[in-house]
């Protein structure tokens, strides 16, 4: 299995003084980061993967105010 810096991106309604994205750190290990976010997401319509030539994985699913963007690093 792989270990993988996971960063977790929620963006949300900016009101107040809240900020626009809130962010969670994470190591974990997976050998299917898709797989990953599917099993901890509940709806996972639309889902997006991207493979980056620096080795990252970043998926994207929701939309607007309720997009939620994984982005695996390999360690």
């Amino acid at each position: 299995m792989a270990e993988y810096e996971l960063i977790i991106e929620r963006k949300q309604p900016p009101c107040g003084s809240k900020p626009s994205k809130l962010y969670d750190f994470q190591t974990v290990t997976t050998d299917d980061p898709e797989g990953y976010v599917r099993a901890h997401e509940a709806d996972t319509a639309g889902l997006q993967v991207e493979k980056k030539a620096n080795g990252e994985t970043e998926i994207t699913l929701g939309e607007g105010f309720n997009e939620i963007r994984y982005i695996f690093s390999p360690q």
